[in-house]
C-alpha cells in the first residue's frame, strides 16, 4: 500500500530521552487484571501458533491462569528472554486474487504463539500509555 500520510492528525507526544531519565520507560509490571483483561479480548476463532493452544482455551481458562501468566510475563521482563517456541511461526499461504498458479498472488500468514501475542500488546500499550501521559 502506497500512501501519503501527513503527521498533522497525530496527537503530540513528550520528548523523551533527552538525558533526564525520570523520563524512560524502565520498568513495565503485568498485572494479573490486565492479563485477564487482554485474554478475555482475543477473538475466539483465532488459529494457534506452533503450541498449539487456541484462543477459545485462553479466553475460557482466563480466571484461573491470569496470574500465572502474569507471572511468567514479569520474569520474561525482568530477564529479557523469551521462549524458543515463541520466536517460531508456521508461515501459510494464502490466495489473494488472479491466477492461483502466481505465487506472487499469495501472501504469508504468519501463526505465532498467541500467548507471545497478548504479551506484545501488553508492552505496546504500556508503551502508548507511557508516551502520551
Amino acid at each position: 500500500m502506497f500512501t501519503n500520510e501527513t503527521t498533522e492528525a497525530l496527537p503530540a507526544a513528550k520528548q523523551f530521552f533527552n538525558g533526564d531519565t525520570d523520563e524512560k520507560l524502565c520498568d513495565v509490571t503485568i498485572t494479573p487484571d490486565m492479563v485477564y483483561k487482554k485474554l478475555n479480548k482475543l477473538k475466539m476463532n483465532k488459529a494457534p501458533g506452533v503450541d498449539f493452544v487456541g484462543t477459545k482455551m485462553l479466553v475460557e481458562l482466563s480466571g484461573v491462569i491470569s496470574e500465572v501468566v502474569a507471572i511468567l510475563y514479569n520474569k520474561l521482563l525482568t530477564t529479557a528472554e523469551i521462549p524458543n517456541d515463541w520466536e517460531l511461526a508456521n508461515v501459510t499461504p494464502v490466495f489473494k486474487k488472479s491466477s492461483k498458479s502466481s505465487p506472487a498472488n499469495y501472501r504469508p500468514i504468519s501463526l505465532t504463539v498467541n500467548l507471545c501475542k497478548v504479551l506484545e500488546s501488553l508492552i505496546r500499550d504500556e508503551m502508548i500509555n507511557h508516551c502520551f501521559n
